[in-house]
């Protein structure tokens, strides 16, 4: 028989930055350089070009200023050692909704977590809708820092 381990569905790191939302200006971009080198017949679609890749970078930019300091501070916590853990099983699971507010939460011994599943957040956030690895009754092993959760594991 073999001893039960924990298996880490989630942990702070790179898959954990909000890449989606990150690029989401980044085929604009690339659809106004497109307008600006390869549409010469018509000036205004280049100007238009010029406008949408201008824009979009700013909107990028302005991104970067915000989700990457946030995701190196939150990576600096949890690799520095800065985590509360707390073992137990889940308790009080209320999954997010089919529609709706993307909310869940759940509680180990009375400590209570929840999170929105389509928040920009490196932090704990990946509920895929009735797909997620939380489920009542799993024994579970989560590390945290305020309401950031930093990583989750599951036991086998």
């Amino acid at each position: 028989m073999q001893p039960s381990t924990y298996e880490t569905v989630f942990e702070v790191g790179i898959k954990s930055f909000p890449w989606g939302m990150f690029l989401h200006p980044l085929p604009f971009i690339i659809l106004g350089f497109l307008l600006v080198f390869f549409v010469k017949s018509r000036p205004i679609y280049r100007v238009g070009g010029i406008v949408v890749a201008t824009l979009t970078t700013i909107f990028l930019l302005l991104g970067a200023t915000t989700f990457v300091p946030e995701f190196l501070q939150v990576r600096h916590i949890y690799k520095s050692g800065n985590s509360v853990v707390v073992v137990g099983i889940v308790e009080d699971f209320h999954p997010a909704p089919p529609l709706g507010p993307a909310k869940e939460s759940f509680s180990i011994k009375q400590t209570v977590f929840s999170y929105n599943a389509l928040d920009p957040t490196p932090c704990f956030h990946n509920a895929p809708f009735r797909h997620g690895p939380i489920r009542a009754g799993l024994m579970a092993r989560v590390y945290y820092n305020g309401s950031c959760i930093q990583r989750v594991e599951i036991k086998h």
